[in-house]
């Protein structure tokens, strides 16, 4: 079933910029970084990081906090839901089994996954 965001969400968006997202997310399991969609977009990061906040708010999408470490600085390690805050330290990562004992050896990022397609109207 696909879900439809209307244009009281998305003031800030153009006609073209609305079809040009549901063009992007007209099957479920679409991924997109907020970077992603600003750069696709032509908007700021941080509309389009709230646009996925409310995606996410309203049940559409699942946000994640992708973690990364310095052993594969380009890429994500773990993910983690979105909301539940910054891993635990000391972690251990899995990727090379290194104990972090600060976040200074990490970095994050934010991905959105759709739960089923969405038409922005």
């Amino acid at each position: 079933m696909t879900s439809f965001i209307h244009k009281s969400h998305l003031g800030f968006l153009s006609e073209n910029q609305k079809a040009e997202l549901s063009k992007y997310f007209m099957k479920a399991s679409t991924n997109v970084m907020p970077h992603q969609l600003a750069v696709q977009l032509g908007i700021e990061y941080s509309d389009a990081l709230a646009l996925l906040a409310d995606l996410e708010s309203k049940g559409i999408c699942e946000m994640k906090l992708l973690i990364y470490h310095n052993c594969e600085p380009d890429v994500p390690i773990d993910a983690i839901p979105y909301g539940t805050g910054f891993p635990d330290l000391p972690w251990t990562c899995p990727n090379c089994e290194n104990v972090v004992e600060t976040y200074d050896e990490l970095s994050f990022d934010l991905m959105a996954i759709s739960k089923q397609p969405i038409e922005f109207v």
